[in-house]
């Protein structure tokens, strides 16, 4: 491909939406971003609308190659699909919501699916039970139901005219199917904690030091790894140094004892790495090697529910005195080299780099221990479950040899240190109630950015002395005490100050983690729901209401007691069905045990579920929220 001849340009959001006409060719995937990905563009355009420093913010890419020529100009989309259309779906809901002159946007264009292009003509009326494309639907409501979706409207202009997007495009001679074959095979890209790696590795005073430092940074990079394997592949006796016989707690207490245990230096003490330059960082993207470890580290059966960037944000905020600061800057990775600048001028360099260092393993290891994944095993098949599991030494015997090896038991009891031959599942009540309580904060607070859950968590476990003190009642305790204190500022004497689309996640998933203890349900499954479900629908056509009857007030249909949370695909089964009928769909019933209770008394009649019982379980859902919220504050 010959570089010269790609035309870049800068555009803004507005020229992109209006003076170009572009099309999604038929080998793109379907629209599929999902929670995370949308709140996140959300947040980053707030947060640079709100910035005062900031005049212009740039997006990102999007690649295209001419389709004509014409007195309209018109593209074919080679990259970035994902973002341009969601740019779309959050302008279409952007001119509903605002009051004036909306712009006229150019539609995109969709080769071969014209439910895609039917399903924007149908958001733009607000008719979203006509939204064919179930990708484009779930945008939407993922954007409807976000809170902060309409403070974008306080950042109208800057978004349109000062938020750039950079559009390279190809020559029409370009091999697409070379260009995809570059894409995807050019290694990792330059990430800001390569250069925060860099610049703390250069505050270090020798060779050894480094080579000690980035020993420890690689293997807590290793998020799908625990640290006990990633820290020490393939030397047991080394495991056994640095965390004890059983594997389970960090022995070394400075980051001279790791120097001195560094395995590196001890193969080669005269040996390590030169102090590193910025431009040796991307020297080293430029030239990433696509090779992969071939030790088997475990790496594809566990799953970290964090990148290392936030994590690495976590562990800054314990260092650092913890201000338990709640906004989403906190954990802003793209703020990661400021955050860290600054925390290296605060004090002597090479200091603060040797510490962060040793706290980085030691909160690694907590994170490994006492933090949820995403575990994959023959068992739970393609999608996983949620897994509280710590690594313990176990034993593989034959007749000659003893053989240790890892074992992966539950986090609690803690003091735990003996294993036998197989593994021991996460099955006592407690440590189930742990592991159920936090994927509530998980499948709640889905963005990275509000995870604050976890910086509490490392903290509380970074300041214990001794393994004695960990105490799986302490840890439920600070839990339920943090989800309470994000609810309580919802309630006032008793009673639920919000309703429809304004109740906060937290409310409806700790309600279900209430319920499933409650009925002993410890093993019950969150998954990620994220579109509010009126039981009673929101819209009844006429048709239902002859059937069914009406509510004696339109308002209660926006109660609590009426509402549960729901997939979007599951969500839009339901649609305007009446709730008798609802009752029946246990596969989605059981994704609720708040939906389980309504589903038992609407299923009682065709007209069961009326003003009376809605007012009802109302009433009782918020009493029992209420009353958590008093016991756990008082």
């Amino acid at each position: 491909m010959n570089q010269d001849s790609v035309q870049a340009t800068a555009q803004t959001v507005r020229q992109l939406l209006t003076a170009g006409q572009y099309e999604i060719p038929v080998y793109q995937r379907n629209y599929a971003w999902g929670e995370e990905e949308i709140r996140q563009l959300i947040d980053d355009l707030i947060d640079a609308g709100t910035d005062d420093e900031i005049h212009e913010y740039f997006l990102g890419n999007i690649v295209v190659s001419a389709a004509s020529h014409d007195s309209t100009a018109s593209y074919s989309l080679i990259d970035g699909q994902q973002r341009l259309t969601t740019l779309h779906i959050l302008f279409t809901y952007l001119f509903r919501k605002r009051t004036g002159p909306a712009l006229q946007l150019n539609p995109l264009r969709f080769e071969s699916r014209p439910r895609a292009e039917q399903a924007f003509d149908t958001l733009a009326t607000g008719n979203l039970a006509d939204a064919l494309d179930p990708g484009i639907l779930n945008g939407y409501r993922i954007i409807e139901q976000y809170s902060e979706s309409a403070k974008l409207l306080e950042h109208f202009d800057f978004v349109l005219d000062k938020v750039l997007v950079a559009r390279l495009e190809l020559p029409e001679t370009t091999d697409l199917n070379r260009y995809f074959e570059v894409m995807n095979t050019r290694g990792e890209q330059l990430q800001q904690q390569d250069i925060v790696k860099a610049r703390m590795m250069a505050a270090l005073s020798s060779d050894a030091k480094r080579a000690t430092f980035v020993w420890v940074w690689d293997a807590c990079a290793m998020m799908d790894t625990y640290v006990q394997i990633a820290l020490t592949p393939g030397s047991t006796s080394l495991r056994s140094q640095l965390f004890g016989d059983s594997w389970r707690w960090l022995e070394v207490d400075s980051f001279n004892s790791l120097e001195s245990l560094c395995p590196s230096l001890s193969e080669s003490p005269d040996v390590g790495p030169r102090t590193p330059t910025l431009d040796d960082a991307i020297m080293n993207y430029a030239n990433a090697d696509q090779s992969r470890s071939e030790d088997n580290l475990e790496g594809e059966r566990f799953s970290s529910i964090i990148q290392f960037p936030v994590f690495l944000l976590h562990v800054l905020r314990v260092v650092d005195g913890m201000t338990l600061d709640e906004s989403e800057s906190a954990l802003d990775d793209k703020r990661l080299i400021k955050r860290f600048t600054e925390y290296l001028r605060s004090g002597d360099a090479a200091n603060r780099a040797e510490e962060f260092a040793l706290a980085l393993l030691k909160c690694r290891l907590h994170f490994d221990s006492l933090v949820l994944k995403r575990e994959f095993t023959m068992a739970s098949g393609d999608d996983g479950v949620w897994s509280l599991k710590r690594v313990l030494k176990g034993e593989n015997r034959s007749r000659r040899t003893v053989t240790f090896v890892p074992r992966y038991v539950g986090s609690f009891p803690f003091d735990r240190d003996n294993v036998d031959e197989g593994e021991a599942s996460d099955d006592t009540e407690i440590s189930k109630r742990i592991r159920l309580l936090e994927s509530v904060l998980r499948v709640t607070y889905t963005s990275p950015r509000t995870m604050h859950w976890i910086t509490h968590l490392l903290h509380f476990a970074y300041q214990v002395e001794s393994q004695a003190e960990f105490r799986a009642e302490r840890m439920l305790r600070l839990l339920e005490r943090y989800a309470l204190s994000r609810l309580a500022p919802h309630f006032s004497n008793g009673q639920l100050q919000t309703t429809g689309f304004n109740i906060p996640r937290i409310a409806f998933t700790y309600l279900d983690y209430l319920l499933a203890c409650r009925t002993g349900d410890l093993d019950f499954q969150f998954s990620f729901r994220n579109s509010v479900e009126h039981f009673y629908p929101q819209s009844p056509d006429d048709e239902l209401i002859r059937a069914y009857g009406t509510l004696d007030d339109p308002d209660i249909r926006d109660l609590f007691g009426n509402l549960a949370l729901l997939t979007v695909k599951d969500n839009s089964k339901f649609t305007n069905l009446p709730p008798f009928v609802k009752s029946d769909s246990v596969r989605i019933v059981e994704q609720s045990p708040k939906l389980k209770l309504m589903a038992t008394v609407a299923k009682q009649s065709p007209q069961s579920w009326d003003s009376e019982a809605i007012t009802a379980h109302h009433s009782a859902m918020v009493s029992l929220l209420w009353s958590e919220i008093i016991q756990h504050h008082t």
